[in-house]
Parts: C-alpha cells; sequence; structure tokens
C-alpha cells in the first residue's frame, strides 16, 4: 500500500491535538479569568465595607491611589456623577470629574498628601464639581488619607456631600420669594433687584429708565363694602389690566404692596413713559368691576421718577416714588404727579427736611432711649426660665417726652446718610450699661440692629472693635442684626465684617430672612448664627397656608445650615404653639413680652 494513505490520518491527529491544546489553554485561561474576577469583586467588596465604615450614609465617596487613579466609587458617588465603577476603576479621576475653586475658578488639588493632610472627616468645604453631564454644581468637599490593610500605599479619600434635599427647598422658597401669591407678579423685593439694575445701567451706561408707583384710591371701599373675596378678585383683575398696558417683553410689573403696584419702563424716553402712565390711570378709571351683578369704579394714583446717572439707591427711588404718589392722593386721588429735582412737594410729603433738624436736636438734647425686647426658646421648658437673650430697640422721645416712631424718624436717618451716627450711638450707650453686668451664669445677649450704611463703612467696624477693647466688653454678649437685603447688597463687605467681628467671638443675626431673594444662595457665603423669620409670614402664620409653607421651609433650610432660627412678631399662645409644632427654636414678639426699658434689663442681670 502507498504511505500516503496515512496522511489524513497524521494529519487529522494533528488537528485533534491542537485542537486538545487550545481548550487546555483556554480552560486554563478562563480559570484564570474567573479566578482574576473573583479577587477584583473581593477587593471591591473589602473597599466598599472599609469605606462605610469611614462615611456618613449621606456622603459621596470617592478612593484615589497616588497617581490619581480612580480605586473605588461608592454608589452615591455613581449615581451624582453618572459613571460606573467598572468603567472608571484604574482611570484618572481628572477624566472622570474635577473639583473648582468657588472664589478664584481654579481646580482644587484634593488629592495630594499635604492637602488631605489638612483636611478632616468633619470639615466640609466650598467646591464646584464638574464631570461630563454636571457643570457647576455647588457641594461641599473634604478629604484625608487611609492606608489600606495589607498595602504598603497611601490613598486618598474624597467625600462629597451632595445636599439636593436643600437645594429642593431652595427651589421652593426661591418661587414663593420671587412672586406673589394672589396675582402671579413679581414681588417688591424681587422688583427692587430689577430696579437696582436698571439704576445700575444708567449710572455705567447713561441708559434711561422710569418708575411709577400705582396706589389704588378707594380699594379699601371695595374690601369694606362688598368682602375681602371681591377685593382680591378685583386685585387680580386689575393686575391684568397693568399686564396689557405694558411691554412685557421689555418692561417689569410687580405687586409691591396691598393695593399698590410698581413698573419698571425699561430703556425708554421719559416723555414716551410718561404718556404711557397717563394711559394706564386712564384705563383705570374707566375700568368697571362687577361683583354679584354690581358695578364698581375706582380710581388710582400715581407717582412717576425718572430714572438718570444720579437717582441714587433703590431705597431712594422708592421712596420718592410714594412720596409723589402721595401728592396725587394729597390733591383727591385720580392724579399723576411726575417728580422734579428740588420738588418741594415732594420734600413736603417725606418731611426730610423737617427730620434733619429734629434729628440734630435730638442728638443734642440726648432725646434718644434704648429698650430691650426679650427673645425667648420656645421649649416648653426653657420658655419658663428667666430672659437672658435680647434686641436692643432706639426709641425717640420729643420735648413733651411723647414716642415717635421709628417709621418716621429712620427714613429720614437714611435719606440724610445719618443711620451710621445713629448706629454708633446706640453701640456706645448699649455697651455703657453693659459694663454693669456681673452675671455670668446664663451670660446674657443682645442683639443690635445694623444699617447698611454702617456695614459699607470701614470705619463703623473699627469704631466697634475699639468700643469693645475700651470699655471691656465680652464680646459674647453681643449679637448684630444685618438684614438680608444689607447683606446681598454688598456681600463682599458684609462678609468681612461678620467675619471680622465673629472672630471676637460676637454672634450674628440674619434679619427679615425669606423676604429677599435666593436666600439659601447667599445664606451659605454668610456665617450667620440666627436667621430671624420676617414677621409678616408669622403673623399671617394661622390662616395663610402660603406664610406657613414659607416658615417650615425656612426652618428646614436652617436645620441643614446649622443655624437657628427666631421668630418675629409672636403675638399669641397659638402662634407660639405652632411654631413649637414647626421646630422654630425661638421666638420675640408681644405674644412672649413688650420692650423693656434697657436700664431695667440690665438691674435684672445684676448679683447683687
Amino acid at each position: 500500500m502507498d504511505n500516503t494513505s496515512f496522511l489524513p490520518t497524521t494529519i487529522g491527529l494533528e488537528i485533534f491535538i491542537i485542537i486538545i491544546v487550545a481548550v487546555i489553554l483556554a480552560a486554563t485561561g478562563l480559570v484564570l479569568w474567573f479566578k482574576q474576577q473573583a479577587e477584583q469583586r473581593l477587593q471591591l467588596i473589602q473597599l466598599e465595607v472599609l469605606v462605610n465604615s469611614l462615611i456618613d450614609i449621606d456622603e459621596i465617596a470617592v478612593l484615589v491611589d497616588q497617581r490619581g487613579f480612580v480605586e473605588f466609587m461608592n454608589p452615591a458617588a455613581e449615581k451624582l456623577m453618572r459613571f460606573r465603577l467598572l468603567n472608571t476603576r484604574n482611570k484618572p479621576y481628572r477624566s472622570i470629574f474635577e473639583l473648582i475653586d468657588p472664589v478664584k475658578r481654579i481646580p482644587l488639588h484634593w488629592s495630594t498628601p499635604s492637602h488631605a493632610l489638612q483636611s478632616s472627616t468633619t470639615t466640609y468645604k466650598s467646591c464646584i464639581l464638574n464631570t461630563k453631564e454636571i457643570t457647576d454644581l455647588h457641594t461641599t468637599y473634604t478629604s484625608r488619607l487611609i492606608r489600606l490593610e495589607g498595602s504598603k500605599h497611601l490613598f486618598t479619600l474624597l467625600l462629597l456631600r451632595d445636599h439636593a434635599e436643600v437645594r429642593a427647598l431652595q427651589a421652593k422658597l426661591d418661587y414663593l420669594e420671587m412672586h406673589d401669591q394672589r396675582t402671579g407678579l413679581l414681588n417688591r423685593k424681587c422688583f427692587e433687584m430689577h430696579l437696582k439694575n436698571a439704576l445700575d445701567e444708567a449710572r455705567q451706561q447713561g441708559v434711561k429708565h422710569s418708575f411709577i408707583h400705582v396706589a389704588l384710591d378707594q380699594f379699601k371701599m371695595i374690601n369694606d363694602t362688598v368682602g375681602h373675596s371681591a377685593g382680591d378678585a378685583f386685585i387680580e383683575r386689575i393686575s391684568g389690566l397693568l399686564k396689557e398696558s405694558i411691554k412685557q417683553e421689555r418692561d417689569v410689573l410687580a405687586r409691591i404692596g396691598g393695593d399698590e403696584f410698581g413698573i419698571l419702563f425699561r430703556e425708554v424716553e421719559p416723555i414716551e413713559a410718561l404718556k404711557t402712565a397717563e394711559k394706564i390711570r386712564q384705563q383705570i378709571e374707566s375700568y368697571i368691576f362687577y361683583w354679584n351683578a354690581r358695578p364698581h369704579k375706582i380710581t388710582a394714583s400715581i407717582g412717576f421718577v425718572p430714572i438718570y446717572k444720579r437717582s441714587g439707591t433703590p431705597n431712594r427711588v422708592l421712596s420718592l416714588a410714594d412720596a409723589s404718589c402721595r401728592v396725587a392722593k394729597s390733591k383727591g386721588g385720580n392724579h399723576l404727579h411726575l417728580y422734579r429735582p428740588d420738588d418741594s412737594e415732594v420734600k413736603k410729603h417725606r418731611g426730610q427736611l423737617i427730620w434733619l433738624g429734629r434729628l440734630q436736636k435730638a442728638f443734642e438734647a440726648s432725646q434718644f432711649r434704648l429698650v430691650a425686647q426679650p427673645i425667648q426658646a420656645l421649649n416648653p421648658d426653657k420658655f419658663k426660665r428667666p430672659f437672658d437673650h435680647y434686641e436692643v430697640l432706639l426709641r425717640l422721645f420729643d420735648e413733651n417726652g411723647q414716642p415717635i416712631s421709628p417709621d418716621e424718624f429712620i427714613p429720614a436717618a437714611e435719606y440724610y446718610s445719618m443711620m451710621p451716627r445713629l448706629d454708633r450711638w446706640v453701640v456706645h450707650a448699649l455697651f455703657v450699661e453693659l459694663q454693669r453686668i456681673n452675671q455670668r451664669d446664663p451670660l446674657p445677649m443682645f442683639a443690635i440692629n445694623l444699617s447698611g450704611q454702617s456695614v459699607d463703612d470701614p470705619a463703623f467696624l473699627d469704631y466697634v472693635l475699639d468700643e469693645i477693647k475700651t470699655l471691656r466688653i465680652n464680646p459674647k454678649m453681643l449679637c448684630f442684626e444685618i438684614t438680608e437685603r444689607v447683606a446681598i447688597s454688598n456681600l463682599g463687605l458684609a462678609q468681612k465684617f461678620i467675619a471680622t467681628l465673629k472672630a471676637q467671638g460676637c454672634s450674628f443675626s440674619l434679619d427679615d430672612f425669606g423676604t429677599g431673594v435666593s436666600s439659601f444662595g447667599y445664606l451659605k457665603s454668610l456665617p450667620v448664627d440666627y436667621l430671624k423669620i420676617d414677621g409678616s409670614f408669622i403673623k399671617d402664620i394661622l390662616n395663610d397656608g402660603v406664610a406657613h409653607t414659607m416658615v417650615q421651609s425656612i426652618y428646614q433650610v436652617g436645620q441643614k445650615m446649622m443655624v437657628q432660627t427666631i421668630a418675629e412678631f409672636v403675638e399669641n399662645e397659638r402662634i407660639i404653639n405652632l411654631l413649637r409644632e414647626i421646630g422654630v427654636e425661638y421666638g420675640q414678639g408681644y405674644g412672649i413680652s413688650r420692650p423693656i426699658p434697657l436700664n431695667d434689663v440690665i438691674e435684672t442681670h445684676i448679683i447683687k
């Protein structure tokens, strides 16, 4: 037989052997792969257990090695950054995310050993998180070095907090803060922001704007004769009429009071805006309001203020427009009064010229007095304790010893830039009295209201520091109150003012909280100790669902930011009980105590 007949058998055997070898190698490789996967899975489980033992339940954790490569991400980090651990492990963290300094806008070197050594798991710093799908997410972080068991290498553990719940609360607050709930128009605080922008444009670019203050003349009559439901409906219809009377893509309309509206005519010549304002007056005059098939008519008084380069601050423009509107009302209503520089009628209604002299005389004749209104913990057990926390209030008395409302003289002091002088008087007079206190347990605290003019004046901060040092006042007895509007208007100066005095041991309250714009965003930048919930929410909390929601939301924001809340205008036991249910820590108002002469308060803290 020919030997070539054996060739297929030999080739078949070789192929068989090759297949067997391949199968053995594949099986070996598969075993090794499964072994590697099992080891990797075990390592990930060990890392997860280790990291979970080092963090709180709501923290987002990323572990990187000395090269800056991702070693581990917990599920919270995967969810936030929208990356799977299996797709990020052993990759540079910078290819996945980056932390940015919120002030300098430069990358943070959080993974360097020197940086991580300076951090701790309890000190969170602000940062901005960027990923491929997330841009400018404001959050907080901390990092620290750790060594894994059985490893010679150090790793950096990054912890982030997503504050999603707080942001949701803020979104709700933002909407409530910016809009009037009855009409859906912008509210006064939001309108003031637009007015400030318009004034900046006029001052810097010479852009011309105009502002009108519209006040209904007989609105009280509507409420008194046909009821508040009719009044609410009427306000809504007037709001609709005003919307149709302006160019909504250009102008700004807001409800700035119960029966008052503000309109900012943007980038239009005053003569054109004046024509529109007069047209609005005529439209309101001719409008017939039907309620229960009965017709009702009403008119409006309008104050008109052109906005130029030297128009001043939003408060001044609002004050001038309000005074101009009062002039129109004094002529019988249904008038439009155009404000002009040196307008004698406006000055008469503002009473500024009179008050300038009266304030000068009040300083000279020592007609000012200080009173203190207690701020009391609402917890039932603490509520029964003697008072040890107060707000200091300024009172002015005339020649006959009769009190004059601060609403009368404070606007004049602001207009003539006399507030720093008034605030200096308050600080010195209070500090002199505080020297008499020898009680130390509990140490009483006195809150002092500060104007925006004082916070903006660098010399005033130096004055307070000198008074503390010269009169040897314990800073722990001092709490300074600034309004949300003051803090926002010049955030840099407010931050410096707060930081300097807090370093001395003083406390700070943010007054009128909830009435401003983007409150939470600014709160994160202001290390205050207390939030004072604006009294307009507290006085209506029993009957107004929106007010109740606002108070609840502000309290929750305070809880998240570890800031205590103080409710103003606490007038009765029912309000106190409702505030306790919500969780508000402190209350202030006639339901707790009326203001007490400061001298009498000081006597209660002197141990004889």
